[in-house]
């Protein structure tokens, strides 16, 4: 299947976010980043691909540029796996230097670049460029009875019957085009909650599902912002509304696959679209999922787990890959490393105990449409792992990549507005 890909274009205020300042004994030399705004640094295709730098303010006996890219998975290792090295030369007060990036495996790469001249050197901060990420091979590694372990999880939640524990009326969220509620519901051994935000007048609505990010601040939404939609912030057993100082969920339960913490994390996932499923004026053939990082991660799980998910977008999506995570960066991985290391738990038993959760292992199932966002300079769910989990989805997918994004996605008003217009699109479909 062909994927549709969106890549954020290069303006000139992005352009310079990339253009940090040179470090160096001198101002007088360095470099500077120069992009194709058509591709920000994420390289698909098989034409010839290039990087190109810009020099600057060379001194008379010239300048040598040196690129050094380092491949992502080797990143935590304390020898660094260098796939390419190039160098070049410039003179004068500006030149362009291109980089050939010709025979590098499909995946991301750091790049390093360096400068020195007869009496100077310098560097300039490190950033990260993609090669054709749809042909990532992150092989799944579901253990023979994944399966049947989800098939009774399930069961089980079906057999909680769905209690709404309490709908408490807001009045200062609420106003004459939709009311807003704080509510708790039953799970699977525990509870969820969050804030719902409804239409007063009557009829069907589609309904969105938002997913929250790991110990992410629950907040209301604005009744005016969207009076055409049913709109649910979840909050997970533990998370959002009901944290109360907690802030690590992730290592909880190492001990087995029946204790992890999202065992009852993902159940509390599907009990969301159980909840909205029942509201009487819920278009249940129009639920959509949204969510950032763990609520990423949370919305290829209710996707997978829920053909009840009309169409799916998460970004920067959390908890995938965990073998390779712990390649590229240290949280959290390594923070369950310590705890389970704490616990005697041995390795490979962790990461099988981890298989059973890997959302990369789930993504297989989904038949919606997904649409996912990512930040290609993401040091916290490094696009190799959204990948892991994007590249084994089978339905219609694409993505949006912003070349000089971190992790924040939900600052990037541009992707929200893109999303919801692609909702919009499959809303009009089916009506």
């Amino acid at each position: 299947m062909k994927t549709a890909i969106t890549t954020k274009l290069l303006g000139v205020s992005l352009l310079a976010a990339l253009c940090l300042p040179i470090s160096g004994q001198v101002a007088s030399s360095g470099t500077r980043l120069h992009y194709n705004p058509e591709t920000g640094a994420l390289y698909t295709g098989n034409g010839p691909k290039e990087l190109i730098v810009e020099a600057y303010d060379a001194p008379d006996e010239g300048i040598e540029v040196e690129m050094v890219l380092i491949t992502d998975l080797s990143l935590m290792s304390e020898k660094k796996d260098t796939a390419l090295t190039k160098t070049a030369s410039a003179k004068g007060p500006r030149s362009i230097l291109a980089f050939p990036l010709d025979g590098l495996d499909p995946g991301f790469y750091q790049v390093n670049l360096s400068w020195k001249t007869a009496t100077t050197s310098g560097s300039h901060p490190s950033f990260n460029i993609g090669v054709n990420p749809e042909e990532i091979v992150s092989p799944q590694d579901k253990r023979d009875d994944f399966g049947a372990f989800w098939e009774t999880t399930l069961a089980e939640l079906a057999g909680t019957p769905m209690t709404i524990i309490s709908k408490e009326f807001s009045p200062e969220h609420s106003n004459s085009l939709r009311n807003s509620y704080r509510v708790e519901i039953s799970s699977w051994k525990g509870v969820i909650g969050g804030y719902l935000c409804e239409p007063v007048a009557e009829g069907k609505y589609p309904v969105f599902i938002d997913y929250m990010g790991y110990g992410a601040d629950p907040y209301w939404y604005d009744p005016s912002a969207r009076p055409d939609a049913i709109e649910f912030l979840v909050s997970v057993r533990d998370q959002g509304i009901f944290k109360n100082g907690q802030e690590r969920w992730i290592d909880r339960g190492l001990e087995s696959k029946e204790n992890f913490y999202y065992r009852g994390a993902f159940c509390d996932v599907v009990r969301a679209i159980d909840f909205v499923s029942s509201l009487d004026k819920a278009d249940t053939d129009l639920i959509f999922a949204r969510g950032e990082s763990q609520g990423g991660a949370f919305t290829f799980i209710s996707a997978a787990l829920d053909n009840r998910i009309a169409a799916a977008a998460p970004a920067v999506p959390f908890l995938g890959d965990y073998r390779d995570y712990a390649k590229i960066v240290w949280w959290p991985v390594w923070e369950v490393f310590n705890t389970a290391d704490k616990a005697g738990i041995d390795r490979e038993d962790l990461f099988d105990m981890l298989s059973y959760f890997d959302v990369k292992n789930f993504t297989d199932r989904i038949t919606c449409p997904v649409y996912m966002a990512f930040g290609l300079q993401d040091p916290v769910c490094p696009p190799h792992t959204n990948f892991s989990e994007f590249n084994h989805v089978h339905s219609a997918k694409q993505y949006y990549c912003v070349p000089t994004c971190g992790h924040e996605m939900w600052k990037q008003q541009d992707w929200a507005r893109t999303r919801d217009e692609w909702f919009g699109k499959l809303i009009d479909e089916k009506k």
